[in-house]
């Protein structure tokens, strides 16, 4: 299946540089739009001095992981905005007629190119912040990070993955998917113990934003004594992003059985 996705994730990137224009402005605008929404962050820091005892560096920091975690799910999973269209224009059938796993087809059906902007971005962020950060960088810590931004992708992932699974019998999604999209916008860059904590909960336990970054940064930065769950569940998140990502992925075959070609 690996080989599958990296063949058609390698078609789409080809035909998606054929307009050499759109593909370099597009990029470069998603490129622009990270670096004003960071710029935003700075400015919030500057005002107040530090969020929650968390000074510039600390935060841009968790702005990295998940903007590196965004950046990836955006590469791989991007696709994931249009499921509702393929459900209702009645696409879905040709993909359950391929010898190619459904879900498969529907993640490549199109590449992503606001992620190539996005990777850029994201991974000056990560490398500048990481040097900037007052961290002891040993290989079992920066392994840590490289988990860290996967599983921030797969957490994205599997969220998005969920929602657009309910397209089988809702046939609207998008609205959903964009609530999800601007919570992680607006609360992921910052250290979520500054939120009330029934609010700090629900951003970890119904839509688990704690997991995409600030746990992450939190135990690298040490700065675990602030956290609201035990630090070994705030370890976990790289794990626990695969975790949700495999079950999303049950989620989504098992809610297949509901789809109704408009065909029929």
């Amino acid at each position: 299946m690996l080989r599958q996705y990296a063949i058609l994730l390698r078609m789409g990137f080809a035909a998606a540089r054929q307009y050499r224009a759109d593909f370099l402005m597009t990029a470069f605008g998603a490129l622009c739009y990270e670096a004003v929404s960071l710029a935003f962050v700075g400015v919030v820091i500057h005002a107040f001095g530090t969020i929650g005892g968390w000074g510039f560096r600390e935060v841009a920091f968790v702005y990295g992981i998940r903007s590196m975690g965004h950046a990836i799910h955006g590469l791989g999973f991007g696709q994931l905005w249009d499921t509702d269209e393929v459900v209702r224009r009645g696409e879905f059938d040709r993909y359950l007629l391929r010898p190619i796993d459904p879900l498969l087809q529907l993640m490549t059906r199109r590449f992503q190119v606001t992620a190539v902007g996005d990777i850029v971005f994201a991974s000056v962020l990560v490398t500048v912040t990481a040097i900037a950060a007052p961290i002891s960088w040993t290989v079992a810590r920066a392994a840590y990070l490289l988990a860290a931004t996967i599983g921030s992708a797969l957490v994205e992932a599997a969220v998005m993955l969920a929602i657009s699974a309910l397209s089988f019998r809702l046939l609207v999604t998008e609205p959903l998917m964009a609530v999800a999209d601007n919570v992680y916008v607006t609360f992921g860059p910052y250290p979520l113990n500054i939120l009330p904590r029934a609010v700090s909960y629900l951003l970890t336990f119904l839509l688990p934003l704690a997991l995409a970054a600030y746990f992450p940064a939190a135990i690298l930065l040490g700065r675990s004594g602030g956290l609201f769950v035990p630090i070994w569940f705030a370890g976990c998140s790289p794990v626990l992003g695969v975790v949700l990502f495999a079950a999303a992925i049950a989620f989504f075959h098992r809610q297949t059985r509901y789809y109704s070609s408009p065909g029929h």
